[in-house]
């Protein structure tokens, strides 16, 4: 039977120090990513991840039910909205990691999906930019941070109904927005032809 994250961390508060090393490899790399992604910096995201765990671990008498991924991306959430304040940069990314190529598919095919991803991804992130700071961070926290809606209702502090109208609405807007783009795009192409 595999251990839930809230069982390990009641080991973890007991002194089990194998336990905050479980609990850091399950969340570390999500934490991570969500940082990465949000700020397009290695090494400050490294620092604001070690900077959650240190509040998870000062903080512990805080948690007392619930989700534990929750608790922990909300003072991610919390951290990340404390560095857009210090440094004005109020940015949420896309996934731009690179694909590998499959060795049987030509490299004519591998280049040419590789700019059309890359292209989304610019259009993407030029998008993302457009949405209001309160819609970036809800698409960072569902797409990116892979909360569920009710994990973000809880981590925002929201009904649950709410948390699914913003969630809504700021696919809507986002979609809207990458339609348009790409229509703008191939009204372009068209052109250049």
């Amino acid at each position: 039977m595999k251990t839930s994250p809230e069982q390990i961390w009641k080991s973890a508060v007991e002194g089990n120090q194998n336990a905050w090393q479980e609990l850091y490899q399950i969340f570390g790399g999500r934490v991570y990513q969500f940082f990465l992604r949000n700020t397009r910096n290695p090494e400050l995201s490294m620092d604001k991840v070690q900077e959650v765990f240190i509040k998870v671990f000062r903080h512990q008498d805080s948690f007392q039910y619930g989700s534990l991924k929750t608790w922990i991306f909300r003072i991610a959430k919390n951290t990340l909205i404390d560095e857009w304040r210090k440094s004005g940069n109020k940015e949420v990314l896309s996934e731009i990691l690179p694909e590998m190529a499959q060795a049987r598919e030509k490299v004519e095919e591998t280049v040419l999906a590789s700019i059309e991803h890359e292209q989304m991804v610019a259009l993407l992130d030029d998008c993302l930019l457009k949405l209001s700071e309160p819609e970036r961070l809800v698409i960072g926290l569902v797409y990116l941070a892979g909360l569920s809606v009710p994990e973000l209702a809880q981590a925002m502090d929201w009904p649950l109904g709410t948390a699914k109208t913003r969630v809504r609405s700021a696919r809507l807007k986002l979609d809207a927005m990458l339609c348009e783009k790409m229509q703008l795009q191939k009204l372009e192409k068209s052109y250049e032809m």
